[in-house]
């Protein structure tokens, strides 16, 4: 009973100390949010409007809360591992801490791939549809962006995979038999995710499901020397 006790004690103590630092990287980050959005217009080459009083606001906070988060990112991982480390097993522990970094690493480098290659590219693409048919296009603020963000995030979640495969390979749970065996049907999934979160149209579809299938072989590569 003391143990467990001790246990939520210091549960307590860990996300404290991780909602602080997330309250004062999202408080500079806010600060901040106003200049961060003019830098995305003009990165962009696209002028948003607010189509509603608050939108400005409400997209302010969110550029500054997913600032927040990722800026305190590092010191949350190291406050989950600390708080976990009683409980695992030291190669397990070893394993936790030597791949979180990689998985910073390439859910960033997926974020960054996603903005400069797929988001411009798709913005790009709209904005000529509608010059070449004599429309002038009016982009909603709050969709805008919180369409850039959506394709940023799930672009660097999909970036996760060899990551999420080598610790699984590492588990004694995947084999590279088994990832060659399901590759098509990986495939398939990937272009039906691809065509529900992308707008409709195939250079977009096209920019995401490419890297993803990429990465999926590097995987399997990884596994497969893991298992060797």
């Amino acid at each position: 009973m003391q143990q467990l006790e001790d246990h939520v004690i210091e549960l307590r103590r860990r996300l404290i100390r991780i909602s602080i630092s997330l309250v004062i990287a999202t408080a500079l980050s806010f600060y901040f949010s106003p200049d961060i959005l003019i830098w995305l217009q003009n990165d962009l080459s696209v002028e948003v409007h607010a189509l509603k009083a608050f939108e400005t606001f409400y997209t302010e906070l969110m550029i500054a809360l997913i600032l927040g988060f990722f800026i305190s990112l590092p010191y949350t991982i190291y406050q989950i591992i600390k708080f976990m480390k009683p409980g695992l097993k030291e190669r397990e522990y070893k394993v936790m801490r030597n791949y979180l970094p990689f998985s910073i690493i390439l859910f960033l480098g997926g974020a960054v791939f996603a903005y400069e290659f797929v988001i411009k590219a798709s913005f790009a693409f709209f904005e000529g549809v509608g010059q070449s048919a004599g429309v002038t296009s009016v982009w909603g603020l709050k969709n805008t962006l919180g369409f850039a963000m959506k394709i940023s995030g799930f672009t660097g979640v999909f970036f996760q995979l060899p990551i999420v495969s080598v610790v699984l390979a590492r588990a004694g749970i995947l084999e590279s038999e088994m990832m060659v065996k399901y590759r098509n049907y990986f495939i398939v999934a990937v272009l039906l995710f691809s065509a529900m979160a992308t707008p409709p149209d195939l250079i977009t579809q096209i920019l995401i499901t490419l890297p993803v299938i990429g990465l999926y072989q590097v995987s399997i590569f990884l596994v497969g020397k893991i298992q060797n």
